[in-house]
């Protein structure tokens, strides 16, 4: 478990805030803890993904995950905030729909999954109700990042830890990346560790212990595996073999909250790699295009654009883009898998709550 210290300055600078963000935390989870706040309960299966820090650790691949886990048995949902996008209130995802009115991750699983609802409400109570007024009612919804969302109650909840992000040795925001207390952890149903790095032997009595989780909750371990480049526009299929003699020289463009994974999954198909990234759900701006544009104009030859699906969204509609790139644009999905031979567990764990 690595853990990266902050320098002396921002400690003794952020300390107090840190504190006083801990505090409203703790105060709100004890308002709801005790019913002074409000919170709703829904008559279907609610099962919440989220996490208790901020951050990538992987809520859309396991969203995903559940997705395909429940797609064939039951008419799903998915309900997010719809992060950064340029709307608000209730928008139900249709043929219309782009990145920029829906959120880049919904609009992602809107596009990949066929027969799922996906909704975005910043007021999860209020989505929820609008979901069941609609002539093809959900029979399972899925919250995505609604964990923090109390004025639901899920009737499953998932929380989600990075493995390179120990939740054990963090503090409150802003100084650290906790979104509440370690403790919000009891409310969880079943809690996976993320990013896990698949050749490392995990010792799963040391992390129950460390997050003092109780006996009826389960722990499970997963890891991120990528798929082959797929075309975002009309690019031809892209030979991607390690052993290839003619490797194209890749240029790697995102806008995640760590693209470390990606670049060493890539290195070994590339003759060489070339990286930009931006920040966590970046807007392109058409300045951002032409950055990027004059960038991959300066590279040899043979050579690609390759970027994440959650990019993708965002890249398909931008209004910037250059008919000149679209030939050279590919994008890379990732898939969980979850280790210890445990997904049969997991699986049955979801279709019993499910079903019950």
């Amino acid at each position: 478990m690595s853990h990266t210290k902050n320098p002396l300055w921002k400690c003794i600078l952020l300390y107090i805030p840190s504190q006083l963000f801990g505090l409203v935390s703790w105060l709100r989870n004890k308002g709801f803890d005790y019913h002074i706040l409000s919170a709703r309960k829904f008559d279907l299966p609610t099962i919440c993904i989220g996490n208790i820090s901020v951050g990538g650790t992987g809520k859309t691949p396991h969203t995903e995950y559940l997705i395909e886990l429940l797609n064939n048995k039951k008419h799903v949902a998915v309900l997010s905030r719809g992060y950064k996008r340029k709307t608000s209130g209730f928008l139900l995802a249709d043929s219309k729909s782009t990145a920029a009115l829906i959120g880049d991750e919904p609009f992602q699983m809107f596009q990949k999954f066929l027969g799922i609802t996906v909704a975005v409400d910043e007021k999860r109570v209020h989505g929820i109700e609008q979901l069941l007024q609609q002539a093809d009612k959900p029979e399972v919804i899925l919250l995505d990042d609604a964990y923090q969302h109390r004025h639901v109650t899920p009737s499953f909840s998932i929380v989600l830890i990075d493995y390179n992000r120990p939740i054990q040795t963090d503090t409150f925001l802003p100084l650290g990346r906790l979104r509440e207390s370690k403790s919000g952890l009891n409310r969880a149903q079943c809690v996976i560790v993320t990013k896990c790095p698949s050749s490392t032997t995990i010792n799963a009595q040391d992390w129950r212990n460390s997050l003092h989780l109780n006996h009826t909750q389960a722990l499970y371990f997963s890891t991120l595996s990528y798929e082959k480049p797929e075309a975002l526009f009309n690019a031809p299929n892209l030979i991607w073999e390690k052993t290839a003699s003619n490797k194209p020289h890749i240029l790697i463009i995102t806008g995640i909250v760590s693209a470390t994974g990606l670049h060493d999954y890539v290195r070994p198909f590339a003759s060489e790699l070339t990286k930009r990234s931006f920040s966590d759900h970046h807007d392109f701006t058409k300045e951002n295009i032409q950055e990027i544009e004059k960038l991959f104009n300066s590279l040899p030859a043979n050579k690609v654009i390759i970027t994440t699906e959650k990019d993708k969204a965002r890249l398909v509609h931008n209004p910037f883009l250059p008919e000149t790139m679209k030939p050279f644009l590919y994008s890379i999905g990732i898939k969980v898998e979850i280790l210890d031979g445990k997904e049969d567990e997991l699986n049955q764990l979801i279709l019993n709550h499910v079903k019950a």
